[in-house]
């Protein structure tokens, strides 16, 4: 388990180098394989912190980078929140038992 001030430094620095990373693919300083490196550095280190989030929307963006040539405008892309989750995720479990119709979960204490 990770303090709460490690986490926050370790979210910063990931949006930081992702960003970093797209500018230098767009500008062309590094090739798509170095970025996808780069990436998979902070996936690993959003997995450390357990930061599921940040862990889908990198692997949307390697997905993405995998899927084109062109990386005209992908660091637009990610400041504009195209990668991001759209909807958002039930983040405590009474909301969903509380959504989940009282007969179904009457069926599963039964069964």
């Amino acid at each position: 388990m990770v303090d709460k001030i490690t986490k926050i430094r370790a979210i910063w620095f990931i949006d930081r180098e992702i960003e970093r990373v797209l500018k230098d693919l767009e500008g062309g300083s590094v090739t798509r394989d170095q970025a996808i490196g780069s990436l998979n550095t902070m996936f690993n280190i959003s997995s450390g912190i357990e930061d599921t989030q940040h862990m889908q929307m990198i692997c949307r963006i390697i997905t993405y980078l995998r899927s084109t040539n062109l990386y005209v405008q992908v660091k637009k892309m990610y400041l504009n929140r195209y990668f991001h989750e759209s909807e958002p995720v039930l983040e405590d479990s009474k909301q969903l038992e509380m959504e989940m119709p009282r007969i179904n979960r009457l069926e599963k204490i039964v069964r």
